[in-house]
């Protein structure tokens, strides 16, 4: 018989369907494998980035002002950040509350609890109204519970916000939530926000020197499962009030001013003068979950529906509208941008919304893959980020019973097809530009062996002028995927397999005799073919002794199995990466019994 090829080997994954019904260049099961480009390709390696973190990180996110460049992350009680160089911690510190502030002219009289201060103290004053009783000052006239400051210039009134009061030497006030209480965030008008669900939500303006501070208006008696920027406006999904919960209500501030996050009722949806304001959607009795802003739209996600926010102005500010379709979201965090729209991993499905209407990705795909082995406890810590170098959505979740994410399938937007990766205890992913300073991209910051390092001369993997993915993980590190060619020194072992393939006919008997792999890669890297076979659709594959087939030098490896359905299987055995875009097989029918 002459030799089949398969031309076309990155037609990707597919788990779901029987391997019989597969055509040639789909694969019945890989590990650590991406297809794009018509070529199934060993994923590139993992390496741990910045310093190495002091808390478990659960959260990571980027966020740029004109002077530097952060990754910011969170564990449970703290938050940090780290410009590449310096990794500080920005945890909110403990204040005292403020009663009341008057003024005469340009001198303030700040009555609190008894606060312990003496004439000369340097104390910070932060979220009143007027914003001029806001800074830092020396003060003096001390008393019990009053001293006085000097401001810049009147305020033409006492403060219709006290805000709250910074003394010298507050210590950390670490946050109190749990591993399941998921951060939210964002950036809105240049400023970081953060939430957890349990405490009060904070903000940061970029000033390492300056630490997390609470969001200005928001009162203490409330909480919020989600927080996130759209347009000039923070939202906020599932609020409790004083004990009382309101899981179907969305809460958005006023109008934010760029560069700042303002002060006083910026949350009092009963004042006509701002844009602050309040809408239960309760016509699904399912609960609120997340939102994420397609175009000029923002998509309201809740269990099993979804919910366009959209802006009108005043009086209502904000139209809600049911989109179509049973769709929601699984957990926080379990939704990305694409250029196609919005990829969400829903309770029982991946789909892409493009705001008309949703369309699975992988159903008669890798549906059944997914939720069959997504853990039933820890299902909620799954999430779904990008890596847009690679044109790439990450669905990351907790595989058999870890409770970190430890799989991802990896779906490419472009060539539509599916592939898998390993995870080592991830705990969250994010893209953006990286700025890790120069140690690990010269000569001696590259820890790859030189026979297994596929980078170019002068290449920069770790140049910031592209967005990259990055990763928590329980160790605790932050990783940089898609760089060198081991995770974290270990090698990555990957696998391509296709069981089922019936040549055409699947009642021959039929017999391999060579396999020719058409493989790019590290030259004298190694990847071994086996051959199987089965008689019947479901039966088991037997399979041959792994023939060695050396890249650059080896042109066909030799190996025989007999049945109606033949196998195939590639692996590596070393770190070299590798890649291949058609193979051939060398068969013969051997009758039908």
């Amino acid at each position: 018989m002459p030799i089949v090829r398969v031309d076309n080997c990155g037609l990707g994954l597919n788990s779901d369907l029987t391997p019989e019904e597969l055509g040639n260049g789909v694969w019945s099961l890989t590990e650590n494998m991406r297809f794009n480009n018509g070529y199934a390709e060993r994923f590139r390696g993992t390496a741990a980035v910045f310093t190495t973190p002091t808390v478990t990180p659960y959260f990571i996110q980027p966020y740029a002002t004109t002077s530097a460049r952060f990754w910011n992350y969170a564990g449970i009680a703290q938050v940090f950040v780290d410009d590449g160089t310096t990794q500080t911690n920005i945890t909110r510190l403990t204040t005292t509350a403020i009663v009341s502030i008057t003024r005469v002219g340009t001198t303030a009289t700040l009555t609190s609890t008894a606060h312990g201060l003496a004439n000369g103290n340097t104390v910070t004053v932060y979220g009143a109204t007027p914003s001029q009783y806001n800074g830092t000052f020396v003060i003096g006239g001390v008393a019990a519970n009053t001293f006085t400051y000097t401001m810049t210039s009147d305020p033409g009134s006492s403060a219709t916000s006290v805000g709250v009061l910074l003394k010298p030497g507050a210590a950390v006030n670490n946050f109190t939530g749990a591993i399941d209480n998921k951060w939210t965030g964002g950036v809105i008008n240049g400023v970081m926000i953060l939430n957890n669900g349990v405490d009060m939500p904070q903000y940061w303006g970029g000033d390492t020197s300056i630490k997390l501070r609470d969001i200005p208006g928001w009162s203490s008696a409330w909480t919020a499962t989600a927080m996130r920027p759209f347009k000039n406006f923070v939202v906020s999904l599932g609020i409790t009030k004083s004990g009382t919960s309101y899981p179907h209500m969305v809460k958005w501030s006023t109008t934010l001013n760029p560069g700042a996050i303002t002060a006083g009722g910026d949350w009092d949806e009963t004042n006509p003068a701002i844009d602050a304001g309040e809408q239960d959607l309760a016509e699904t009795s399912d609960l609120l979950v997340d939102c994420l802003p397609l175009g000029d739209v923002n998509v309201i996600y809740k269990e099993r529906s979804m919910y366009a926010m959209t802006y009108v102005g005043a009086p209502y500010i904000f139209r809600f509208q049911r989109l179509p379709g049973e769709s929601g979201m699984l957990a926080r965090g379990c939704a990305v941008n694409t250029p196609l729209g919005h990829v969400v991993l829903t309770a029982g499905d991946v789909v892409v919304n493009n705001g008309s209407g949703v369309q699975s990705i992988a159903n008669g795909a890798v549906r059944s893959y997914i939720f069959n082995n997504i853990d039933s406890t820890n299902y909620k810590r799954a999430f779904v980020t990008a890596n847009p170098q690679k044109n790439e959505v990450w669905i990351c979740f907790p595989f058999g019973s870890s409770e970190t994410c430890n799989k991802a399938m990896v779906w490419n937007w472009i060539d539509k097809t599916w592939g898998v990766r390993a995870l080592t205890n991830v705990t969250y992913g994010a893209f953006g530009q990286i700025n890790v300073g120069t140690s690990l991209t010269t000569w001696a910051g590259d820890s790859d062996a030189w026979e297994t390092d596929a980078t170019s001369w002068n290449e920069n993997e770790y140049s910031p002028a592209e967005a990259r993915l990055l990763m928590c993980h329980s160790t605790p590190l932050i990783s940089l995927t898609d760089t060198g060619t081991t995770d974290f020194s270990s090698l990555i072992t990957s696998t391509l397999e296709r069981t089922g393939m019936t040549m055409g006919d699947p009642y021959m008997v039929k017999t391999w005799s060579s396999i020719y792999p058409q493989i790019d890669g590290v030259s004298g890297a190694t990847v071994n073919v086996q051959v199987g076979a089965s008689m019947f659709p479901d039966g088991e594959v037997t399979w041959q002794t792994a023939q060695p087939f050396v890249i650059g030098t080896s042109l066909k490896i030799d190996s025989f199995a007999s049945g109606r359905f033949l196998a195939v299987r590639f692996t590596n055995s070393d770190y070299g990466a590798w890649r291949m875009k058609s193979f051939g097989g060398d068969y013969v029918n051997s009758g039908r019994y």
